[in-house]
């Protein structure tokens, strides 16, 4: 779990230290409007106090919900079903998911293809639309791992950014492509924004994981096996 968030960290840090640089800061500027001196140090575009207030109202009301859950990988698994999230093991999930560009875990509404692909190795037959679904190939559920889930669910369910399909499509090309920069110099105006906020949202979620790993009883065990598996410095 502490390895893939590692991962995603150094994945969007691409993003980030592009976003600190001359070429994008220009870019940024120009198309979205934003200055030099929005850009805050070591992280993305700066936010409206709104933006933040419904961060913050999200971190604590899920804060909130795994105390009502106990911090129980079952119970978090059982309250996102009752809420129209299935969850489904599929062997292999990680190299399957990979042919259609997908990743496996939180999966927010799909179409098309994609999604007849998705519906198939999830035995839901010859479809063209997904719901919002997590894909799993952990045979044991890691409780971290469902914390991140029901994060990024509860940002969605508030109306958050950055979970429409088009977004989150973009986020995974700018996860694969060997040239970030590139990619973003050919997006049009909603483009960048969409993928700032997809990144925004996942970046919200790995932060909170962080976080509430080092607040709750047991994270010290939990950092220090991650730490001797030769995991993140989170």
């Amino acid at each position: 779990m502490f390895r893939k968030i590692s991962q995603m960290v150094r994945s969007f840090s691409i993003f980030i230290l592009n976003m600190q640089g001359q070429f994008l800061q220009k870019r940024l500027v120009k198309r979205l409007g934003y200055t030099p001196k929005k850009i805050i140090e070591g992280c993305t575009v700066d936010i409206s106090q709104a933006e933040k207030d419904k961060r913050a109202k999200v971190d604590t009301e899920v804060r909130g919900l795994l105390k009502q859950l106990n911090n129980d990988v079952e119970k978090v698994s059982e309250y996102l079903e009752k809420h129209n999230v299935p969850i489904y093991r599929v062997k292999f999930a990680k190299k399957v998911l990979n042919k259609i560009g997908e990743e496996d875990g939180f999966i927010s509404e799909r179409t098309g293809l994609r999604a007849l692909f998705i519906n198939l190795i999830t035995g839901q037959g010859i479809k063209f639309k997904t719901g919002t679904i997590i894909i799993t190939e952990d045979e044991e559920p890691d409780i971290y791992n469902f914390i991140h889930y029901l994060h990024k669910w509860y940002a969605k369910n508030e109306g958050m950014e950055g979970f429409d399909e088009k977004s989150q499509r973009l986020l995974q090309k700018f996860n694969i492509t060997g040239n970030q920069e590139s990619l973003v110099n050919r997006l049009s105006l909603p483009q960048i924004d969409g993928l700032k906020q997809a990144i925004a949202r996942d970046v919200q979620s790995i932060e909170f994981v962080s976080q509430y790993s080092k607040e709750n009883a047991g994270a010290k065990k939990a950092l220090e096996k991650m730490k001797e598996d030769g995991g993140a410095n989170i």
